[in-house]
């Protein structure tokens, strides 16, 4: 669709598809804080670099002349298969990006069968992200609390609200 789009109608999409860009194009549709806070990559962002290195040595090579109709991306992960090897990665705070902050994007991922996975820093509550995700899968990044007891607290009411991989979780005690 983008590819027909852009050689056919001259129609570019408003996100480039070029990921040495996206940096670029995050800076002038930003504000200052809310850049600073995605491209930060807490500190030196080692990790960051990591993960590029790591992202670069993947290769997507063209098949020439061969069948394409029955391609299959799905992945299995935790006991369950998925259509798509893609997940929403945790960013918390999204309301400094927009006011629909993490339920909107929750509501997209069910939409189009990606698992959502909400951050601990998230700025809607746990409630609000199950209600419009609904039978989507999403999962929970913990930032573990030094406290023993909250982290049972917040596990148990995860597994009562939240997380819809609770019989897998459950079955690994």
């Amino acid at each position: 669709e983008i590819y027909k789009n852009g050689l056919l109608n001259q129609k570019l999409p408003i996100v480039t598809t070029d990921p040495n860009k996206l940096e670029e194009q995050a800076r002038k549709f930003l504000g200052a804080r809310s850049f600073n806070y995605v491209a930060g990559g807490a500190g030196e962002k080692a990790t960051m670099d990591a993960n590029r290195l790591v992202f670069r040595q993947w290769k997507m090579i063209p098949r020439m002349l061969r069948p394409t109709t029955h391609r299959d991306l799905r992945v299995e992960l935790f006991g369950r298969t998925f259509e798509s090897p893609l997940l929403i990665a945790p960013i918390g705070v999204q309301t400094i990006f927009h006011q629909d902050k993490e339920i909107g994007v929750a509501e997209i991922a069910r939409e189009i069968g990606v698992p959502y996975i909400l951050s601990t820093a998230s700025s809607s509550s746990i409630e609000e992200v199950a209600e419009v995700n609904g039978d989507g899968t999403r999962w929970f990044q913990l930032y573990w609390p030094q406290d023993n007891e909250i982290t049972k607290s917040v596990g148990i009411h995860l597994l009562d609200t939240f997380c819809s991989m609770r019989t897998a979780l459950q079955n690994d005690d």
